[in-house]
């Protein structure tokens, strides 16, 4: 068999995404709020929360997120099935370029925006503006 197994064109392209690093002069543990970094550690109640899930931390956990819809919309007035929620910014910005976005298109963001902006853009085969 002579065929092989390629990545659709422009993948091999994409440079892997490396997090910004924290230099400050003088200080050796700097904080990157830029990365949703807490200076102050996690609050009491997520640590609370942590306790009373520690048991079940091995189970994968709904992909729906319908609880989370659901509060999100009671609270806001909104529809819970007009919302959408991921495991951080990454997982969204991915689904929605694989649901907007394929050859042809072009998505636009600034210059200096975060990167996977245009990861996920090359990764679904548009064209980044």
């Amino acid at each position: 068999m002579t065929d092989q197994i390629r990545p659709r064109p422009g993948i091999m392209d994409i440079a892997l995404y490396e997090g910004g690093a924290a230099h400050v002069a003088g200080i050796t543990d700097a904080v990157k709020l830029s990365s949703n970094e807490n200076p102050f550690g996690p609050s009491e109640k997520a640590k609370e929360a942590y306790l009373r899930a520690v048991h079940q931390l091995h189970r994968y956990p709904s992909t729906d997120h319908a609880r989370l819809r659901q509060a999100i919309g009671d609270t806001h007035g909104l529809d819970p099935a007009q919302i959408i929620c991921g495991v951080g910014s990454d997982e969204i910005i991915g689904l929605l370029c694989h649901a907007y976005a394929g050859p042809g298109d072009e998505v636009v963001f600034t210059e200096h925006g975060f990167l996977m902006y245009r990861i996920y853009t090359q990764a679904t085969g548009a064209t980044p503006v």
